[in-house]
């Protein structure tokens, strides 16, 4: 007797792929038309990507270019270009010799030119999709890479719509995602960004709740803002920033002694779990400020960012040299101002540094012009090497103004720099900035003098050094 295994049979359906497409499902999506690994005999290929959820059988569609070269292929059967896939057709389907990728079908009889050119994809008469690219006059130019549809839902028949592979190498070495996902498709969402970190009251005093704001942005979707901040050697506080107005955040800092040194960082996160931390690197480095009932005296004054004259006095106008910041001493006795440093906001391995010895009288003014020989100046005046850190931008700069490393005062300025004229302090001290044209003045500039009613030093005033802390973990 014999004994036979009877295995179950299993019926799979397979859904055909589908005929009868309309323009647009089927999209032109890469195009390597002029190869460097390999010759263009060789390398030359195109990539389709099909736009739907179903398999299109491309059989018997017509490939061709803008010079009436065409081919219509002919797989002996069924060649599907797979839901939300792709396909590539080459001039040769060996990668031992068309620089190292999988051809799913080659056509013969098109020549794709490294100038401008036409691809045409069709199906019977009607144009299911075409490009038309034009030697890098809208569309890339690309040599040894192909060029990419940047996001397959835009129109690929637009130049500003291409890029060329400058990420992904293949085969042989020459630039390309063929049967995959572009670079500019398939590259992960970055992290949020986070820009403008700042705090209310700048100067705060003990009675003062801070606020730090900020603004967040992201490819996708923002998650969740965080403040974390320390006061003292205290521990560390968390605080969930709330959605404020358009993309800025808000979270409190509750009131803190006198004295008392507050430290903080800011920590957004988006819905890809992507991270991003500001300061950059936090919890090592923070921003921060020192809570302070009474004024400090030392303030930046006046800022020229673009001399038109010669403002060092020296007989000589240079754009560097005659730029100047001057500092203003509102208090009753003078400071000491040894070892302390003045710069713009953007160097911050290129600070000026005070001799030791070096003091501002009381209700006096000390000025840091970029260079030059100063001359007819009467109390202290500093020259830098030629200019103030890497030189003060005329349409937006930032100069601080340090202690220990510490950030005692600062200013921010745009394209009101860029008038030929001082930005100042009206009064001095503690006034508002404003312009010399702005107040009808008819000067300039006035280093080493009064901008026009200078207010002296008080007590009673909340004011809080901005500072940025470098050092001291928040962890």
């Amino acid at each position: 007797m014999r004994w036979f295994s009877i295995l179950p049979i299993v019926l799979v359906a397979v859904a055909a792929p589908v005929r009868g497409a309309s323009p647009g499902d089927i999209v032109i999506s890469e195009i390597m038309q002029n190869p460097e690994a390999v010759s263009d005999t060789y390398g030359e290929w195109i990539e389709l990507y099909n736009a739907t959820g179903a398999a299109i059988d491309i059989d018997g569609w017509t490939v061709g270019d803008g010079a009436s070269e065409s081919h219509v292929v002919s797989n002996g059967g069924p060649r599907a270009v797979p839901a939300g896939g792709f396909l590539v057709l080459g001039r040769n389907d060996d990668p031992a010799v068309n620089g190292g990728y999988e051809c799913d079908y080659a056509y013969a009889g098109i020549t794709l030119s490294n100038a401008a050119d036409r691809v045409v994809i069709r199906e019977g008469s009607a144009t299911i999709d075409s490009v038309a690219y034009d030697d890098g006059g809208t569309f890339p130019d690309p040599a040894g890479a192909s060029m990419e549809c940047v996001d397959p839902a835009s129109d690929n028949n637009v130049g500003a719509n291409w890029a060329e592979c400058v990420v992904t190498a293949y085969g042989a070495g020459d630039y390309g995602t063929p049967g995959a996902p572009n670079d500019p498709w398939g590259a992960p969402s970055g992290p949020p960004s986070i820009a403008g970190t700042q705090h209310e009251p700048a100067y705060p005093g003990s009675a003062d709740t801070v606020v730090v704001s900020c603004q967040v942005g992201d490819d996708e979707s923002v998650a969740q803002v965080c403040l974390y901040y320390r006061v003292g050697a205290g521990i560390a506080q968390l605080a969930v920033m709330s959605a404020a107005t358009g993309t800025w955040y808000e979270g409190l800092v509750p009131p803190a002694p006198d004295g008392s040194s507050v430290r903080y960082y800011v920590c957004a996160t988006d819905g890809s779990g992507g991270a991003s931390y500001d300061p950059a690197g936090a919890p090592a480095e923070t921003y921060g400020y020192v809570v302070e009932d009474q004024l400090p005296t030392v303030i930046i004054n006046e800022i020229l960012a673009q001399p038109l004259g010669d403002a060092n006095g020296d007989g000589l106008i240079e754009a560097y040299e005659d730029e100047f910041i001057e500092l203003y001493n509102a208090g009753a006795s003078p400071v000491d101002l040894s070892g302390w440093t003045l710069s713009d906001d953007d160097s911050p391995t290129d600070r000026f540094a005070f001799p030791p010895g070096t003091a501002i009288p009381a209700f006096g003014f000390l000025t840091l012009f970029g260079g030059g020989t100063p001359q007819g100046f009467t109390g202290p005046v500093f020259t830098d090497d030629g200019r103030i850190g890497n030189g003060l931008s005329n349409t937006g700069d930032g100069v601080e103004l340090r202690r220990e490393g510490e950030l005692i005062d600062q200013h921010t300025f745009g394209t009101e720099g860029s008038h030929g004229e001082s930005m100042i302090r009206l009064p001095d001290g503690y006034g508002d900035w404003t312009r010399p044209s702005l107040e009808d003045f008819d000067w300039d500039y006035s280093p080493q003098a009064t901008n026009g009613g200078a207010v002296t030093w008080t007590t009673g005033k909340s004011w809080g050094a901005i500072k940025r802390l470098f050092g001291g973990s928040i962890e």
